[in-house]
């Protein structure tokens, strides 16, 4: 367990939390995100958050997966990928912030920020500079929050999946000098 703050604490993901990790996004995921998908986000969920995939994420070495607990109760995820190039500043060294989700009835509670200022320690600590995430250019609540913790839009490009909306494919990449 990893003590974030005093009612924050993170535990690792491993291939044994799959079931959870499963239902913890479609508790989480879904209410915010279905209305992107034709299929109201099944897809997704399966490809995401299935046995396979969880494997090959905690595959990867430069990966961290954790499971977000406030006062003990599970609320969420967070996902790092350490040496991974932002493209537009390829020369230094950089990590992405793959996935945060938190339920939505934690929000405003300075949650996510404790999160990214966390974050940004670790990641500053082992000599990284940029941190970096996609975002959903209509999430115009979770862009705002970025933009509030220092994130700056950088790029954008469009979703590939077929099944989102082709109105909703539009994602910002966003980054922070750490």
């Amino acid at each position: 367990m990893i003590l974030v703050s005093d009612k924050l604490t993170l535990t690792s993901i491993s291939i044994t939390d799959q079931e959870q990790l499963y239902d913890l996004m479609s508790r989480i995921y879904l209410p915010e995100y279905r209305h992107l998908w034709f299929d109201d986000g099944s897809w997704y969920m399966k490809k995401i958050y299935s046995y396979a995939n969880l494997a090959m994420d905690l595959d990867n070495p430069n990966s961290s997966y954790y499971f977000v607990h406030y006062q003990s109760e599970t609320i969420g995820i967070l996902k790092l990928i350490e040496n991974v190039p932002l493209i537009e500043f390829k020369d230094l060294k950089s990590a992405k912030l793959d996935r945060i989700y938190l339920d939505p009835a934690f929000h405003g509670k300075g949650i996510g920020k404790t999160l990214v200022h966390w974050t940004e320690n670790r990641l500053a600590a082992s000599g990284h500079s940029i941190l970096w995430l996609e975002a959903i250019d209509t999430q115009k609540k979770a862009v705002v929050f970025y933009e509030k913790m220092d994130f700056q839009i950088c790029g954008t490009f469009d979703l590939e999946f077929e099944l989102i909306h082709p109105n909703l494919r539009g994602m910002y990449r966003m980054y922070k000098n750490i």
